[in-house]
């Protein structure tokens, strides 16, 4: 597979400043929201990285090309009467339809981040059957978790961990994050999908001594794909 350039987007663009710091402020705060006791559980650190990129991904495609049901996005409702979005177009805010999108989409950063932390590329994780997991769980009693072994689980079910980071997120995408030292202006919503995908390659390096870099590209690329499916009415509730 080809490996995302370091490179950022939104290089030499207007608003270069204000995804650089949206983009730092991520990575840093991110991980003191997950800490309990002082600690972070890997997995959840990891699942929560994916859940913020994913549901990034479907906001910044939303902002660029409102959803129109049956022309550039799908709608599947399950049982309990619950909506998710499906769509090519939402794939490939995730996975990039060429080279050039590499540096903006979460499965090639990720998927770096691994290779960086000792994985071989005979070792990556297969993508479409992580697509297939995620689809065959939603409205299932194993909705919002990962295909990964149990004792690799995420503290919290992907969607519940989304509603609980992602006010950080908006937060830090907002350039006013508290304790700054400087702010900036908000990074454009079209941008968020590639602002998170860039915070995604670090944290599989970083947790590489204690989660395998296969197990923990599965679990942020599973939540990636899960909470871009989401309905936006489900997580951003007052």
């Amino acid at each position: 597979m080809n490996v995302a350039k370091n490179e950022v987007p939104w290089k030499n663009a207007q608003d270069a400043m204000e995804c650089n710091f949206a983009l730092g402020h991520l990575i840093r705060n991110l991980p003191a929201r997950l800490k309990i006791d002082g600690r972070i559980h890997a997995e959840t650190y990891i699942s929560a990285v994916g859940a913020i990129a994913g549901y990034a991904a479907q906001r910044a495609l939303f902002a660029e090309s409102p959803p129109i049901v049956g022309s550039n996005i799908n709608r599947a409702t399950v049982t309990s009467g619950e909506q998710y979005w499906f769509g090519d177009a939402l794939n490939h805010m995730l996975v990039p339809k060429t080279e050039a999108d590499g540096n903006r989409c979460v499965w090639s950063l990720a998927a770096g981040g691994a290779l960086s932390s000792g994985l071989q590329p005979q070792q990556i994780p297969n993508l479409d059957a992580m697509f297939k997991h995620v689809a065959s769980t939603i409205g299932g009693a194993n909705e919002g978790k990962s295909s990964v072994p149990p004792w690799h689980q995420a503290h919290l079910s992907a969607r519940n961990l989304l509603k609980a980071v992602w006010p950080v997120a908006v937060i830090c995408f907002s350039g006013k994050f508290p304790g700054a030292s400087h702010e900036f202006g908000a990074a454009p919503v079209v941008r968020w999908s590639a602002i998170a995908a860039q915070a995604s390659s670090r944290p599989i390096q970083d947790v590489k001594n204690v989660l395998p870099p296969d197990v923990a590209l599965t679990l942020l690329m599973e939540s990636a794909i899960y909470c871009s499916k989401l309905d936006q009415s489900t997580i951003e509730t007052n």
